[in-house]
């Protein structure tokens, strides 16, 4: 994600995704956001996400869960267990952290948030197996060697292969190039360095080693009829031809809109119809909303604009079968946007604004937001 981070942090990250708004330009579409506001009134906003999802079928969760935080805070720890069905660990999975000499390999914090998941009733997603922003400092370059891939991947696997709770891997992250000149690829749109089959031999050593697990590669930027998009469900078809197991696709949904855009929803429904059509299962893995400049006039304008974005790009999944849906984060108090080290230029050069930064279905008091009853909506309402 550090490669993602950096590059919304110099360009403001509406270059990255296809931008978005939930249609807020027209009276009409001001009416609808009254209805929603009313329903929303009457959503049981006691019931825990976690059992609206599992009620029509669907898993609610929360990526970027750091076994600090959860040791540390135990009302945030007691709300995470409340409200989720399946989590996704902050960084306790990644090379970096499981493998930081060749060889040797800890799991203390993962397997932290792994007994976590079982003494909760939750699942756990395994994130991620292959990522160029989480090499450590003995892999120099990226991508590593296969041979260094496999041992990791050997070590990895092979520790959580019976694990009552680990249900699924990112095989990969990340791996489509930003643009058509950052690659030589220009069928895949790969990194530099990377190679169809190179990803090929990837799935199926990780077959090899534990074929139980789900296996999804995540990737930025999809919410949308784009270059990147196209490559990537190109690479998917290519991975499925030959003979890969590829299961789901995570499609981040780091979503920003405001008054001023719009959002791409036909081309995003034609990315989620492709997955299907490829027989790949599509979940959204880290979704959070930021509200872009024009900022609204207050706060509680703002959340009912964020909370309309939700349930409408949760409506769109639903109706194309999305059954999995993460948020990166359940509180405003953890989340990536606003740790300045992360936090993007235009928010940083404005001190007056940082506090219409508020992306989670809960505020930095752990508090429930509009946003929150939003996704209950939502998943009431899923078929």
């Amino acid at each position: 994600m550090l490669y993602r981070r950096k590059f919304l942090k110099r360009a403001g990250y509406t270059t990255l995704s296809t931008l978005l708004a939930m249609g807020f330009l027209d009276k009409d579409n001001q009416k609808e956001a009254h209805s929603m506001n009313v329903a929303m009134a009457s959503t049981n906003v006691n019931s825990p996400l976690r059992q609206l999802a599992a009620a029509k079928g669907k898993l609610y969760g929360s990526g970027g869960i750091a076994a600090s935080d959860l040791q540390a805070n135990a009302k945030y720890s007691a709300l995470v267990a409340a409200q989720c069905g399946i989590i996704t660990p902050n960084g306790e999975l990644k090379w970096n952290a499981t493998e930081p000499q060749p060889g040797v390999f800890t799991f203390k914090d993962a397997d932290y948030i792994a007994n976590f998941c079982q003494q909760n009733n939750m699942k756990l997603h395994g994130h991620t197996l292959l990522w160029g922003q989480a090499l450590p400092s003995y892999i120099p370059t990226f991508p590593p060697t296969m041979q260094q891939l496999k041992r990791h991947i050997t070590g990895v696997m092979g520790h959580y292969k019976n694990s009552p709770v680990l249900i699924s891997w990112d095989i990969t992250n990340e791996i489509i190039a930003a643009n058509p000149n950052a690659t030589r690829d220009q069928v895949y749109g790969l990194l530099p360095g990377l190679t169809p089959e190179y990803i090929l031999e990837l799935f199926k050593f990780a077959a090899s080693v534990d074929s139980s697990k789900l296996f999804y590669l995540n990737e930025s930027s999809m919410e949308g009829d784009s270059w990147r998009a196209d490559r990537w469900l190109a690479l998917i078809e290519y991975l499925k031809n030959n003979g890969a197991k590829v299961d789901g696709a995570g499609i981040e949904s780091h979503i920003w809109f405001s008054t001023a855009y719009g959002f791409d929803a036909k081309g995003f429904s034609s990315v989620l119809k492709r997955l299907n059509d490829l027989e790949v299962k599509p979940i959204i893995s880290e979704l959070d909303i930021i509200i872009d400049f024009p900022l609204p006039s207050t706060i509680q304008k703002l959340d009912q604009m964020v909370a309309d974005g939700y349930k409408r790009y949760l409506d769109l999944c639903f109706a194309a079968d999305v059954d999995t849906v993460l948020t990166w984060g359940m509180t405003d108090k953890y989340s990536w946007i606003l740790n300045p080290s992360y936090m993007p230029s235009k928010f940083q050069a404005n001190l007056s604004a940082r506090k219409f930064l508020r992306p989670l279905p809960y505020n930095k008091y752990l508090q429930a937001k509009l946003a929150r009853n939003a996704i209950a909506q939502a998943f009431q309402q899923a078929t």
